[in-house]
């Protein structure tokens, strides 16, 4: 495992207990979702004294939970559907600021792109490298790589 994977098992299950007051646990075997799970997947790339990419994959009901615990509104608003996309990309920025920092210190600087969405094709290769955590009972996936 690189430094930064390593940095995010530790660092993604703090922030989203911090960002959204979600609670994570680790997955593995036969609690990983099925074949046909259809996952929404967002990605930060970065570049400095190492460059690199984390990914999320989270399953699509999970997003306005998000958004309703870092809104601070109901998960019935209907700002939460629209704004779940948002919250898992900015959830992804925190957890990566906080990884480069865990991982190479204070010291170096690094450029951290806009988080984008990625295409389905590559939760395929993802599947099998990545961390698998439950957060509010629905599986999701996180990856970091080059």
């Amino acid at each position: 495992m690189n430094e930064m994977a390593e940095a995010m098992a530790i660092v993604a299950p703090r922030i989203l207990e911090e960002s959204a007051y979600v609670f994570s646990e680790p997955l593995d075997g036969p609690d990983e979702p099925s074949d046909d799970w259809r996952p929404v997947g967002v990605q930060l790339r970065w570049e400095g004294p190492s460059n690199g990419a984390m990914r999320i994959w989270a399953d699509p009901a999970l997003l306005p939970v998000l958004a309703a615990n870092m809104l601070g509104i109901e998960e019935d608003d209907p700002v939460c559907a629209s704004k779940g996309l948002d919250a898992i990309k900015e959830t992804l920025n925190m957890i990566v600021g906080n990884c480069l920092t865990e991982a190479w210190g204070p010291g170096p600087v690094f450029h951290l792109n806009i988080p984008e969405t990625v295409a389905p094709e590559l939760f395929g290769d993802d599947r099998a490298e990545g961390i698998w955590q439950a957060i509010e009972g629905r599986p999701v996936l996180f990856w970091c790589g080059t």
